[in-house]
């Protein structure tokens, strides 16, 4: 199981391929209010104008005061959100992929994972008490629904046989059915107990400390498809800056570096996001077949 922060700390040794980038540590804790960083080791790189990143939070540096490792800082920069920070955190020092602008890429990926193109999803199963007599019947507690798995009926204990004429509905008015979901019996059903499992799309994060399996519902196993997914969204704006004529950008010779370099190896990493893709899709077929039929 994987934290957000694990999992963009993977990508960040693979995006730098080695290069170290320079960094400080947070002597005195900090709340989101706080103005002034004080430092554990000398600044050197921490100079006026520059920015720095400190757990997901950027921060531009006004002022500098080198005998005391003290800067007076303007919180939340570029949009990012000021928050607390323990002593010992990690300051990184012009950060080439701030992690902000990686969780955007993180939670794009997530979303797109769940798109009719990816086909990809979790199951979610809950236990519906049914009358025998309502023809429409709300998913309780349903708030988002690709499309249903099965529907069983526990006729005993050891025994749930898949309902076949069952049908999902959908956007219908929340003051009678509250989830907005309903499943629609176009055969008659006895009264007991009904097992739904249902496809949801998998989930946005909001910070680092997040899991990963808990809170976007992404299995272990496709975990590899958010790298590369996160990995080639970031070196996409990589490719578009060197493109630009109005300033100078990378200073390595042309010839170390050519013109689609890294373009070749954005499309080489969304050749092997789409297999990876299709293998997971082709699982997810296997283990939860259609049984539903109108």
């Amino acid at each position: 199981m994987s934290t957000v922060n694990a999992l963009l700390e993977r990508v960040n040794r693979q995006l730098l391929s080695g290069t170290i980038e320079e960094q400080n540590k947070l002597s005195v804790a900090v709340d989101s209010d706080d103005t002034s960083f004080v430092t554990s080791y000398d600044l050197a790189g921490l100079r006026t104008g520059v920015v720095f990143e400190i757990d997901s939070e950027l921060v531009y540096i006004w002022e500098v005061t080198p005998g005391t490792k003290t800067m007076t800082v303007e919180r939340g920069y570029a949009g990012t959100t000021a928050a607390a920070h323990a002593v010992g955190s990690i300051i990184k020092i012009n950060p080439r992929f701030p992690k902000s602008q990686m969780i955007e890429a993180l939670n794009q990926d997530i979303e797109d994972l769940s798109s009719p193109l990816n086909g990809l999803y979790f199951v979610n199963t809950i236990d519906i008490a049914y009358n025998g007599s309502d023809r429409q019947i709300d998913i309780t507690g349903a708030t988002s629904i690709i499309d249903i798995v099965d529907v069983r009926l526990r006729y005993l204990d050891d025994d749930f046989p898949v309902l076949r004429k069952v049908r999902l509905q959908r956007n219908l008015p929340t003051s009678y059915f509250a989830s907005g979901f309903a499943l629609v019996f176009d055969e008659l059903v006895m009264s007991g107990t009904l097992r739904v499992s249902y496809k949801s799309p998998f989930v946005r994060v909001a910070s680092l400390s997040e899991n990963i399996q808990t809170v976007a519902k992404i299995p272990t196993s496709m975990e590899d498809i958010l790298e590369l997914g996160v990995m080639s969204r970031m070196l996409s704006v990589r490719e578009v800056k060197r493109n630009f004529i109005e300033s100078q950008g990378d200073t390595r010779r042309s010839e170390e570096v050519p013109p689609g370099s890294m373009r070749d190896s954005f499309s080489n990493i969304l050749r092997l996001r789409r297999d990876r893709i299709i293998a997971e899709a082709a699982k997810l077929s296997r283990q939860y077949p259609l049984t539903i039929r109108s």
